[in-house]
């Protein structure tokens, strides 16, 4: 049988269902005297969880919390003690705390309180409260936390390394494109066709590699990095890409269709970022003897607050194979001199999508275009 001080506990705890329910239950439960600031009651789960028989726990009296609870945690249980006596009844008070076990190791408890007897008065004389063990979810948050502070720092290192490289590389190959071009414009006439060709190559390439160090460094950009959000309108970002291209579109004929867009939940910068890159790949990759066409639609999961943002054009498509491969760094599956890029684009598309807790999808076949389907998150 149960033992307990008090007589109304008592009768409480030895009453046959509630004995065996309370000394059946994993979970640790406990009657708490306000008054006396001690356990009155406490199921046989306290000795699973701290390696103490009841009795041991009942004998520490007022003393219960300073011998065990977490000194960290110790000026907690005042004040939790105190919103006790100041709940109505049925209210439930939450708490986490560490108490020590027995053999001298911490256990972290989640304990839920509510009141269990008043006095004449409506003091609160006595609580019921039940508590489990939380220590492994702990110790996993705390490697969790762990885990990513140091992949945070990884980022920052790697970030720093990638803008450092690339923003000192930018001025030698600014200037070997001004000398290049400088050689050019001054001894050009008197070149050979394949000085010509040479000299030809070598701004190509000096391009090339400014295409690539500018990319670099907007790919440090979302490797990362903690992003400030807002409500982004989607109609404004696709209005200023296309503003920006306005000159390319008309000269080449291009089509491009834009239904309205959601306002989203994001960082306008990386979203910019990421449609910006989207539709360039749209002009970039179509057969020479056709002209592009764009369309830009939205679907919308009104149940969830998720857009999707579908980005179609009728360009060469991607094959099946291949796609798996091409939101990777530095993954390209054209020559340079078909289709110029740093084989990062994508790349940054996937990290902008996944920065605001979204993906990005493409459906494509050969020769039959291809639709990158963008999940964001409305403020709807």
């Amino acid at each position: 049988m149960l033992k307990v001080k008090n007589s109304t506990v008592d009768g409480w705890a030895q009453t046959p269902f509630l004995e065996k329910l309370a000394s059946t239950s994993p979970s640790l439960i406990y009657i708490f005297n306000q008054e006396s600031q001690s356990n009155e009651y406490a199921n046989r789960s306290v000795g699973d969880s701290l390696g103490y028989t009841v009795q041991e726990i009942q004998d520490m009296g007022d003393a219960l919390f300073v011998n065990l609870c977490h000194p960290e945690d110790l000026p907690l249980i005042p004040v939790h003690l105190e919103t006790i006596r100041q709940m109505s009844d049925g209210e439930v008070a939450q708490l986490e705390y560490r108490m020590k076990h027995k053999d001298g190791h911490w256990v972290w408890l989640l304990g839920y309180d509510t009141i269990f007897e008043r006095n004449e008065s409506g003091q609160v004389v006595r609580h019921l409260g039940t508590a489990i063990d939380i220590s492994r979810q702990k110790l996993a948050q705390e490697q969790a936390e762990a885990e990513k502070r140091a992949a945070d720092a990884a980022n920052a290192e790697l970030r720093s390394f990638a803008y450092s490289m690339s923003h000192d590389m930018k001025g030698p190959s600014n200037t070997l494109h001004f000398l290049l071009r400088e050689l050019q414009e001054d001894h050009g006439d008197s070149f050979n066709t394949d000085a010509r060709e040479l000299m030809d190559m070598s701004l190509n390439t000096v391009a090339r590699m400014q295409t690539l160090l500018e990319d670099v460094v907007n790919y440090t950009q979302v490797v990362g990095q903690t992003v400030e959000f807002s409500d982004v309108d989607l109609n404004v970002i696709l209005s200023d890409i296309l503003g920006d291209l306005h000159a390319e579109i008309s000269q080449n004929g291009v089509q491009v269709s834009v239904d309205h867009l959601p306002i989203v939940r994001g960082s306008h910068t990386l979203l910019r970022m990421l449609f910006q890159n989207l539709v360039g790949n749209a002009l970039k990759y179509h057969p020479e003897d056709s002209k592009p066409v764009i369309s830009v639609s939205c679907t919308l999961e009104a149940h969830d607050n998720i857009a999707f943002i579908h980005v179609k054009d009728e360009g060469i498509g991607i094959a099946p194979e291949h796609q798996s491969r091409i939101f990777g760094m530095f993954k390209r599956l054209h020559v340079h001199e078909d289709y110029p890029g740093s084989g990062l684009g994508l790349a940054i598309c996937k990290r902008v999508a996944l920065s605001h807790g979204g993906d990005i999808k493409v459906t494509s076949a050969l020769n039959q275009g291809a639709t990158f389907t963008i999940r964001l998150k409305t403020c709807g």
